[in-house]
């Protein structure tokens, strides 16, 4: 028994200073991280989470123009407005087509659509507009992080006791 209790203390003290060298211990982050907007999904942490959605830019009810359901769909207006000579613009849209010099003209008006603001099955029908996943948030900032595997977790930041690799 005090044979198996000295190996065990003796094995103790052996194992001690390598454990220790295995802990995470508070470290100084130098660098400046990578904006979670620049960041692979797989990147995305610290401060930064994955998005899931319809992104895009805005859909203008104007680019609708030749697509009437889909300019309804979003919310503009499918309106019809008389062109052409002098006093075609007061006329109404029916009087327009029996006028001589004036052509009438049908257009998608109104306000811009966010792509985020469409739903998911209306998001791809939209040029502007993909449904995907993006790295979006705040990313902390190297200084923020204190122990040496969060700091080499975070892209753009390294412990100061490292030298940053250079990409030519």
């Amino acid at each position: 028994m005090i044979k198996t209790c000295l190996r065990l203390l003796f094995l103790g003290a052996i194992a001690l200073p390598f454990a220790h060298g295995c802990s995470d211990s508070p470290v100084v982050c130098l660098g400046t991280s990578v904006a979670c907007a620049n960041r692979d999904l797989s990147e995305c942490n610290a401060g930064c989470q994955v998005a899931q959605g319809c992104f895009g830019d805005d859909v203008t009810c104007d680019s609708l123009t030749d697509d009437p359901m889909l300019c309804l769909q979003t919310g503009c207006r499918y309106i019809g407005t008389c062109e052409g000579e002098a006093g075609c613009a007061t006329l109404s849209f029916e009087t327009c087509g029996t006028t001589a010099g004036c052509v009438q003209v049908r257009r998608c008006y109104g306000s811009n659509v966010r792509c985020a603001s469409l739903e998911e099955s209306q998001c791809e029908l939209y040029p502007e507009c993909a449904l995907g996943s993006r790295c979006q948030g705040s990313a902390a900032s190297c200084d923020e992080v204190s122990t040496t595997s969060a700091c080499l977790d975070v892209p753009g930041c390294f412990p100061a006791d490292t030298t940053p690799s250079v990409v030519d």
